[in-house]
């Protein structure tokens, strides 16, 4: 089997997300069970990015991932969010919640280009395998999907980062 190799290693520095979250497994997510495709809608739906409008730091959105209980065995919390500053306050927002992902080093895997949620997913297979191969040691502080504002649901890219040690 051939080496599998991100398109680029990045250090970020910590920046904050807003959005709504919920708590899942792989596999959950691998059945019929799945909440992340319904939270994608709700975020969409109640166009939650737009009530966060005036604190918004780029444009596009976040699917984060993060609080795994046992790396990708376990339970984990994914927040479908947008960037915002760091003294974000929230205003009679019950359902938004915060989370800042920490400064770190990351894998970065970009999709190939088609309907994004089958090519995330397709990219996902490609990351789990990825983390099986010796000397690639995913960190678990938080991982991130990025989707540009004008991205084309039907035909787009989007790009994962992965946390690593």
């Amino acid at each position: 089997m051939e080496r599998i190799v991100p398109a680029r290693i990045e250090e970020l520095p910590s920046f904050t997300l807003a959005g709504i979250s919920t708590v899942t497994t792989n596999e959950a997510e691998l059945s019929k069970d799945g909440k992340i495709g319904k939270l994608f809608e709700q975020f969409h739906s109640q166009d939650i990015g737009k009530k966060l409008g005036v604190t918004i730091q780029e444009d596009g959105h976040y699917s984060c991932y993060f609080n795994y209980e046992r790396g990708d065995a376990g339970l984990y919390e994914v927040m479908v969010s947008v960037h915002v500053r760091e003294a974000f306050q929230l205003q009679n927002q019950d359902m938004i919640k915060t989370f800042t992902v920490p400064a770190a080093k990351y894998a970065v895997f970009v999709t190939e280009r088609g309907p994004v949620i089958e090519m995330v997913q397709r990219a996902w297979a490609t990351i789990w395998q990825w983390s099986q191969q010796p000397g690639n040691n995913r960190a678990f502080t938080g991982d991130f999907e990025f989707y540009s504002k004008d991205i084309n649901p039907e035909d787009g890219q989007a790009e994962i980062y992965i946390s690593i040690i």
